[in-house]
């Protein structure tokens, strides 16, 4: 499979993403569907590229390398789709634990570890490639959520902002 193919499907699934955000604040009743779409169409490509693309690396490498983005793609997982639901209690507030005590994004950090392992098991500058884009693709949809999408879905937003850093965790009383 071609990987600009590859990569359109991933950026259309941080669209739907970018829209299921959009959807909560309207409430709409097409949340859901966009939400697990948008999660779907960012996660396949990968997978595809696993499955159909060889590495450059053998033995060794390979497998440390492989190991390194499987544990940040599970940590991107629970991050970004397990944490908030199983821990988070209170509605309309800002989650202010785990992963998010620091960072407003965590996610965004476990998902650049994820692209950055995941280009260096394949060795090949097509898919290192693939994985900036789908980096870029994840900056500019925290960066609209931080700015227009969470201001509007949680009342105390701008107060965490103060205390939090947006993707580098705050250093406490220096910014």
């Amino acid at each position: 499979m071609d990987l600009i193919k590859l990569f359109l499907l991933a950026a259309t699934g941080y669209l739907l993403l970018g829209l299921f955000d959009a959807a909560q604040i309207k409430r709409l009743w097409i949340v859901p569907l966009l939400g697990v779409s948008g999660a779907l169409m960012t996660a396949l490509p990968y997978l595809f590229i696993a499955l159909f693309f060889k590495s450059g690396r053998s033995g060794l490498s390979f497998s440390i390398l492989l190991a390194l983005a499987a544990a940040a793609g599970l940590a991107t997982l629970y991050i970004a789709l397990l944490e908030i639901p199983l821990r988070h209690r209170q509605a309309g507030s800002v989650y202010r634990r785990g992963t998010y005590a620091r960072t407003r994004h965590p996610g965004f950090l476990a998902h650049l570890a994820f692209n950055l392992f995941f280009a260096l098991t394949f060795a090949s500058q097509p898919i290192a490639l693939f994985c900036f884009g789908c980096i870029a693709c994840n900056l500019a949809l925290v960066t609209v959520e931080d700015r227009l999408f969470f201001p509007l879905l949680f009342n105390d937003w701008d107060d965490y902002t103060l205390t939090t850093g947006f993707i580098l965790p705050r250093r406490r009383g220096l910014l």
